[in-house]
């Protein structure tokens, strides 16, 4: 499929941002459209050297059509704004020379899906070996989540695994186990993961998907899955958050995929401050 909108990407320099230009260029060339390469330094020959190194990177990783952008100005205000024309923003975990601002405060206002890219050694971008995992819970940002990972797993030929994760205090364990009685979690696990995966099998009638329904703690169990996922994927703060709910934040700071982070709804209309563009080369 032949996407017109963007992948967009945020350049600094640092080992953070040179994965995620790599990631983006990788996505970009999978989804058939352009790479936009955007770097808030400002008029400085250190900017200027930043996305010479990005565009030779995404050339080298795919064929794909490269454009930069050199911006003035606030990083957050830049990525939100661009965003707002593109299909995915990535960005890089961690701060850079040129305040890169963190994955969280970008994604409460981007007006696409944004994922997270961290400077981890040893594992390349992207393993498609590796499945997709998306987490469900069965709000609207984690419907949007499961579609964008569906998406993404699809455009990959990866597998995708839903995970759902309930939680059970011993105290309640005990009296079910007490009365054998079964497990209320995983009936309702089974109707909810049901219920947010319709319709992907119809859309994409080649994609493997994996169920997960797990007992623990939702958090400690996400992160667990991020050592052998290709991907993490997960909606914005669930029911109805307007920022990203402690779990996705943990997922920021700890996981060790890229994280993708979901909303659900069109992107409000935004006021667009008057930026001052210092350069734009194609």
């Amino acid at each position: 499929m032949t996407h017109s909108r963007p992948v967009l990407v945020g350049a600094d320099g640092t080992g953070s941002a040179v994965r995620a230009v790599a990631w983006a260029a990788e996505e970009a060339g999978l989804r058939s459209c352009p790479l936009v390469i955007v770097c808030a330094g400002g008029a400085t020959g250190n900017a200027a050297r930043v996305l010479e190194r990005a565009r030779t990177i995404a050339r080298a990783t795919a064929d794909v059509d490269v454009r930069v952008e050199l911006w003035a100005g606030d990083p957050a205000e830049i990525l939100t704004v661009r965003s707002l024309d593109a299909d995915l923003l990535v960005v890089g975990c961690g701060a850079g020379r040129f305040d890169t601002p963190a994955p969280a405060t970008v994604s409460r206002r981007a007006g696409c899906p944004v994922v997270a890219v961290r400077a981890a050694a040893g594992r390349p971008v992207p393993d498609r070996a590796r499945p997709i995992v998306v987490a469900v819970d069965g709000s609207p940002d984690s419907r949007a989540a499961v579609d964008l990972a569906a998406r993404i797993a699809d455009e990959r030929g990866s597998p995708l695994v839903a995970v759902h994760v309930w939680f059970e205090s011993p105290a309640a364990a005990v009296r079910r186990l007490r009365h054998r009685e079964p497990e209320p979690g995983r009936e309702a696990a089974e109707r909810l993961l049901g219920g947010c995966l319709a319709g992907q099998a119809d859309r994409y009638p080649g994609l493997v998907v994996r169920r997960e329904i797990v007992r623990g703690l939702p958090t400690w169990s996400l992160l667990e899955r991020s050592d052998s996922a290709q991907l993490m994927v997960v909606g914005r703060g669930g029911h109805g958050r307007r920022t990203p709910g402690r779990r996705t934040r943990a997922l920021l700071r700890g996981g060790v995929c890229p994280v993708a982070i979901a909303c659900a709804g069109s992107p409000t209309q935004r006021s667009r401050p008057v930026l001052a563009r210092v350069a734009r080369a194609g």
